[in-house]
């Protein structure tokens, strides 16, 4: 979809239902105060960030109910049903289960990285040809390997094959195909513009590139492109065809390394999140088994600032407790919305994701 969500279509075409991930640039501009921040928590903030300010809720709800519950703080810390070391001992087993199936998860993920030399060779040979196909169009002997300026020289020759369109369509007859060429190249440039000065320096599996990337509607340009041609096939020329299937190929070249790329975000992300709960599971394993042994019904009388020491004790094993499960939902919360925003290659809508705003 392009900026007021009419740029760039066919006559006759209806907008899309809803914006997706890689909304244009005018209308990320123009969020509101909660849409940012829902946007930051999803997508932008740190990882481990995120986990904090999610164990941060967990400690703070359950000393707040132990408070101003509707029983008794001694009641609620294990005076009737449930123990706290009970529950301390389910959370336990929780570690261990959340650990296990992550790392089971992590493998299915990296395995069709893993194979015999014959596809191995056949990945490399697949990524020279993309290669060498963009290098055609842009002109450059050799094609940077840094993605960040991968990424910028292909949205550079994008912007100026769009240019080329206008020009080839500059005095085209009937007017209408004027008009719907100069909406199209206007939103191309738009949204190029502003992805290209968003790539800034970021590196090979970073969520900042394909955070960039995502901000070029590919599938409203590819299916815009496809309805301008349907409409006036019968009014183009040899070279406004030429200038519109150089236009196509681009797109596609781009939507093909955008995957690749974001497939490799995805692995390397699934690496990061194994690498954390390596870190965060023995810790809360540990911590957790020694509250168990440590809590008693007559532990840690007393309070502070009106905080029974007891509460903040329980509060505090239970949050340890949930951390290897805090960061699995912040590292799956970022890959879901992702994945779902960019569901399908090509002219396709995914539906509605959490970040339609």
């Amino acid at each position: 979809m392009t900026g007021d969500g009419t740029d760039g279509r066919g006559r006759g075409e209806k907008p899309g239902p809803a914006m997706k991930i890689d909304d244009v640039s005018a209308s990320v501009r123009s969020r509101g105060p909660v849409e940012r921040a829902k946007r930051w928590f999803v997508l932008t903030a740190s990882r481990w960030v995120v986990t904090a300010i999610l164990l941060f809720g967990v400690f703070g709800t359950i000393v707040l109910v132990g408070l101003f519950g509707p029983v008794p703080v001694e009641t609620f810390l294990g005076g009737g049903g449930i123990s706290t070391g009970g529950v301390l001992t389910e959370l336990l087993k929780t570690i261990v289960s959340v650990v296990v199936i992550v790392l089971s998860i992590n493998q299915l993920v990296l395995s069709p990285g893993l194979g015999p030399v014959g596809e191995q060779r056949e990945r490399y040979e697949d990524a020279m040809d993309l290669r060498r196909r963009i290098e055609e169009h842009t002109g450059e002997r050799v094609s940077p390997t840094t993605p960040s300026l991968f990424f910028g020289m292909l949205m550079d020759e994008i912007v100026e094959q769009a240019e080329l369109l206008r020009e080839a369509t500059a005095d085209a007859a009937p007017l209408s195909l004027q008009g719907a060429v100069d909406r199209y190249v206007d939103a191309v440039e738009r949204d190029g513009t502003y992805v290209r000065d968003q790539l800034g320096d970021a590196g090979l599996g970073e969520f900042e590139v394909v955070q960039a990337l995502l901000r070029f509607a590919i599938s409203e340009k590819v299916a815009s492109l496809r309805a301008l041609r349907a409409s006036h096939r019968a009014s183009l020329s040899e070279e406004q065809a030429d200038a519109v299937d150089g236009m196509e190929e681009l797109l596609e070249l781009f939507t093909i390394s955008r995957e690749y790329i974001k497939t490799i975000y995805i692995r390397s992300e699934y690496i990061r999140l194994s690498r954390g709960l390596l870190y965060v599971g023995l810790p809360s394993l540990v911590a957790t088994y020694c509250a168990i042994q440590i809590y008693q019904p007559t532990a840690f009388p007393g309070a502070t600032l009106g905080l029974p020491h007891r509460l903040l004790f329980v509060a505090g094993a239970v949050t340890v407790a949930v951390t290897p499960f805090t960061l699995l939902v912040a590292f799956v919360l970022r890959l879901a919305v992702l994945s779902l925003s960019t569901l399908f290659v090509g002219p396709f809508s995914a539906g509605n994701s959490d970040l339609d705003n």
